[in-house]
């Protein structure tokens, strides 16, 4: 078994990586920390699995980006709720590819793996955003069918303990639903070692992690229990597991929080959730949030802070605002309309409404998102 490691950023231009903590007290308050994020001269991003798959979308060049769907694969692409990317990058004839989120289940992603000729063995990262099973699901599975993991001595990049917590969505009357789980052990025991990449870091010299991600926007934020968690998402909570285990103490996603007992169901802020991001040549950052759950605008305000790169090319990934109330849209959409990003892609758990409040405001550049679909960034 392969012992958990915590990364912190220390002197990337190095190469060099110290221990350090966590955030705890104080997190939606938190400081970010820089990071020398790399350039690469192009990105190309294949969502491998996504909550729709059209076979008749346009294809071609799209402004300075090329966006190319996937038809006619034996076996034939699917879709589910789910996400999943394969990222390649460049940097002249240096080439580098990576994992981000596994999507909800292992029998579609590697449905969808063989039918875009993937090569999960390969690759020289893999990074899960956050804890929820559509976006680890098929993770296990595909560990199992990839030895070679073990073999070249990969780890999983991911934000914090709490990726690893049981997750419920309790209704208003009390009742529970979900209680899913990614077990480090299950991990661990196929030979993949697990980094808590807390704050932000370069992945696999091309790509950067954004670490944790601090709350800083009013309308992204609501207190619920007296805890700051996303508007959206009032149901959540984690269940807090033994003592001694990875989800035994509660203060490491929920800072203020003093006692609570194993068994115990408490609101989930999502404190571990990251964003990959990528600085392209003459573009500027693509940042993928996977699913946004800390707030789209937070996390594109500390992505900009921690690279001191203004510019975004592109926000890719779901911003989590499929059942947000009118008044959180309207001011993400305003949001998006002062950032100016070149692209959006409104996958997963987007919703069709956020997106076209944001397509208003960003008229042709947003792209429709699908299984297999490939977007050239840069060139």
């Amino acid at each position: 078994m392969r012992r958990r490691s915590f990364l912190r950023l220390g002197a990337v231009s190095t190469g060099l990586f110290f221990v350090g903590t966590a955030m705890r007290a104080g997190f939606a308050h938190a400081q970010p920390s820089p990071v020398a994020i790399p350039t690469v001269d192009r990105l190309i991003l294949t969502s491998t699995i996504d909550g729709s798959y059209d076979a008749v979308l346009p294809t071609g060049r799209m402004g300075n980006i090329t966006v190319q769907r996937t038809t006619g694969t034996q076996p034939s692409l699917v879709s589910e709720h789910g996400l999943g990317y394969y990222l390649e990058s460049f940097v002249g004839d240096d080439r580098r590819a990576m994992l981000l989120d596994f999507g909800n289940t292992y029998e579609n992603l590697s449905r969808n793996y063989a039918a875009l000729k993937i090569d999960a063995a390969s690759v020289d990262a893999l990074i899960l955003s956050h804890g929820h099973a559509d976006h680890y699901g098929g993770f296990v599975g595909l560990a199992d069918a990839t030895p070679e993991w073990a073999d070249r001595g990969l780890s999983l990049y991911a934000g914090g303990e709490d990726t690893f917590c049981r997750r419920w969505n309790v209704a208003p009357d009390g009742s529970r639903s979900g209680g899913a789980q990614l077990d480090e052990a299950d991990i661990e025991a196929r030979g993949v070692g697990i980094v808590l990449a807390k704050d932000p870091a370069v992945v696999a010299d091309h790509a950067a992690i954004s670490g944790q991600i601090p709350r800083t926007t009013d309308f992204e934020t609501a207190l619920v229990d007296g805890l700051p968690v996303s508007a959206t998402l009032q149901a959540g909570r984690v269940e807090v597991g033994a003592k001694g285990s990875i989800c035994g103490d509660v203060s490491h996603f929920q800072p203020t929080m003093t006692e609570s007992a194993q068994g115990d169901i408490v609101p989930d802020n999502f404190q571990g959730e990251i964003a990959t991001v990528y600085n392209v040549r003459d573009r500027g950052l693509v940042i993928i949030s996977s699913c946004g759950h800390s707030g789209i605008v937070n996390t594109i305000q500390h992505v900009q802070a921690i690279t001191g790169i203004n510019k975004v090319h592109a926000v890719v990934g779901g911003i989590h605002l499929a059942a947000a109330p009118d008044a959180i849209v309207a001011k993400t959409a305003d949001a998006f309309q002062q950032i100016q990003p070149d692209y959006f892609v409104p996958m997963h758990c987007t919703g069709f409404y956020p997106a076209l409040m944001i397509e208003h405001v960003l008229p042709r550049r947003v792209v429709e998102p699908s299984s297999g679909t490939h977007i050239v960034f840069g060139a």
